[in-house]
């Protein structure tokens, strides 16, 4: 059963770094988070909701120490000044291209004042670490600038470069169609080197190619299955129906 409204699967791996997926807010956003309980770390990607995430941490004893943001559209950062209204010391991590500089990119993107950034060129994949936290950071714009993906710990967090069956979309402000084709080729790349039972946590929780909703699928299942991935070309990839539609705010 799909993850209902604040409900939290918590996973451990063999050197004892959690993680915590949860699906928040209208747009089904799936959020994460690692958390080193002995060093005292969380960090939460791209958190929806601020209140909910503190009240689930307090209630382990927890308290956010770091936010890990793929891109910065709306959806992906609406909790961040929750958080950091109640945890000033709070670093807050992106890419130094994720803000979008026109006029109507700032309908979609949240201005976000980030404490670090990462700056490496698209397609580069850097390691973050944090206590026993060890995470890639791959830079794959496209559908946002600046946008990253996180892999490490048993999961790849896709963000809106890949949902379980697709791609997130290309038409909006700062979205690049070939840039996404490159980062989507990097990111199969790093994907067949992954292990086949890693789960593919996506950006949203969307169809999957029985008409469920599922939270995560494995990463064997996304390189079977998934149709931006499987595009032959560039050409292919570019006629895919969902990377268009007719709204703007659509993740």
């Amino acid at each position: 059963m799909p993850l209902q409204e604040g409900e939290f699967a918590i996973t451990r791996d063999s050197s004892g770094v959690e993680l915590w997926v949860t699906q928040m807010g209208p747009y089904a956003n799936m959020n994460s988070a690692f958390i080193d309980r002995e060093n005292n770390i969380v960090a939460i990607v791209d958190p929806y909701d601020g209140k909910g995430w503190i009240e689930a941490l307090e209630t382990d004893d927890l308290f956010p120490t770091h936010i890990l943001l793929t891109h910065t559209h709306r959806d992906h950062t609406a909790g961040v000044k929750k958080i950091r209204d109640n945890f000033p010391e709070i670093e807050v991590w992106g890419h130094i291209e994720s803000v979008s500089p026109s006029l109507l990119g700032r309908i979609i993107f949240r201005k976000t004042d980030f404490t670090h950034t990462w700056n490496q060129i698209p397609n580069e994949t850097i390691e973050w670490c944090c206590g026993k936290i060890q995470l890639r950071v791959t830079h794959a714009p496209g559908h946002a600038p600046g946008h990253v993906t996180f892999h490490g710990h048993g999961v790849y967090v896709a963000g809106d470069l890949l949902f379980t069956m697709r791609s997130g979309r290309v038409d909006l402000p700062g979205s690049d169609p070939q840039a996404q084709w490159r980062s989507l080729a990097r990111a199969k790349s790093i994907l067949q080197q992954l292990p086949p039972n890693w789960r593919l946590i996506p950006g949203h929780r969307y169809d999957w190619i029985d008409g469920t909703s599922p939270d995560w699928v494995t990463i064997k299942e996304a390189l079977k299955h998934n149709l931006s991935l499987n595009a032959k070309d560039i050409e292919s990839f570019d006629d895919l129906p969902y990377n268009r539609f007719d709204d703007d705010l659509s993740a």
